[in-house]
């Protein structure tokens, strides 16, 4: 077995140096960082700090890693999460990405360093070939993911029959320039009209095909949208636009929010020039001026399941693979 001696020759740095990287002692520069994970990565070597050992095989803490906490689906998803651990006896660390892939190895490199039980993992960041073998050092947990054929429990919604349900929605309400909006930074779009990179906008385009026998506008694709602003610079650029949609998919309710305040603000009808349906159904649509048409998540339900499938993990007990809950359409004015 590899000790951290052999962890520092490998390396050629000093033993304090190994241990303060093991410590996520902030005062060492990237480079040594890269180098003492890298030894200890080719190595195998397992940190087991001595409070973890006096306390036994377990810390009796998982962590949690979200985009951006401020987003209401991830704040009710987290809240879910850590009070069905709190029930079992678990403590609970969230780390926000903020979508960048380190941030997520932080919380990977936790369960490695055996700081944590386990990671509950609400948002992916890197590709499951690098995620993967972290799984040799304990449980892991994919929430509000859609990977096929990984073996770690699954918790996540229906998103393809969703937002197929909800283009059918507009479409059955007469509208047929739809536009999309999405946190993705890019979104392939397949001239078979098969879309691997998502379940939504699978399932979006599939409504359009075989129910509306439309065709998207790739120019109706809006990307990288996550906040009420960026809902405002899709209106401007609808509203910029030579031929203009009449109805837009949203990826989230604030995104959705921005649409309308955009709206208001520029004098386009709701719904009349441009129906706007929303994702989550935050608490706040309702009480919108035009109360919000959205897409309601199981965001409790998917939580507490995330949770228990995590302690069922590690107690080795069977989890069912993958647990797939139902969206509803939340039907408003905005429609």
């Amino acid at each position: 077995m590899a000790t951290i001696s052999d962890v520092a020759r490998l390396a050629g740095l000093s033993v304090s140096t190994v241990s303060r990287v093991i410590n996520n002692n902030p005062h060492v520069i990237p480079k040594k960082r890269k180098l003492i994970e890298d030894a200890m990565q080719q190595l195998g070597y397992v940190p087991r700090p001595a409070a973890r050992q006096l306390r036994g095989s377990s810390t009796n803490t998982m962590a949690v890693t979200i985009p951006r906490i401020v987003n209401p689906f991830f704040s009710y998803l987290v809240d879910a999460i850590e009070r069905t651990l709190d029930e079992a006896g678990y403590t609970t660390i969230i780390v926000q990405t903020f979508s960048r892939p380190e941030e997520e190895l932080t919380a990977l490199k936790m369960l490695r360093n055996q700081q944590v039980d386990g990671v509950i993992l609400c948002s992916i960041e890197n590709p499951w070939s690098v995620i993967q073998p972290y799984l040799q050092y304990g449980r892991i947990v994919l929430v509000n993911e859609y990977l096929a054929d990984v073996p770690v429990p699954i918790i996540r919604a229906n998103q393809y029959q969703g937002f197929y349900n909800a283009t059918e929605f507009l479409l059955q309400h007469g509208y047929t320039k739809l536009a999309y909006a999405t946190g993705r930074k890019q979104v392939a779009l397949a001239e078979n009209g098969v879309n691997f990179d998502s379940d939504r906008f699978s399932g979006f385009q599939s409504a359009l095909n075989s129910i509306g026998k439309v065709r998207f506008n790739p120019h109706w694709l809006f990307t990288n949208a996550h906040t009420a602003t960026d809902g405002k610079l899709i209106l401007q650029k609808i509203i910029a636009s030579p031929d203009k949609p009449d109805a837009i998919l949203a990826g989230s309710d604030e995104v959705a929010l921005g649409l309308l305040e955009e709206a208001q603000a520029q004098g386009v009808q709701i719904p009349a020039q441009l129906a706007v349906l929303g994702v989550d159904d935050q608490p706040s649509s309702s009480f919108l001026k035009i109360p919000l048409t959205t897409i309601r998540q199981p965001v409790d339900q998917m939580g507490s399941a995330a949770a228990k499938a995590m302690v069922a993990a590690l107690q080795d007990q069977a989890v069912t693979l993958p647990q797939i809950f139902p969206l509803e359409i939340v039907k408003r004015a905005s429609v």
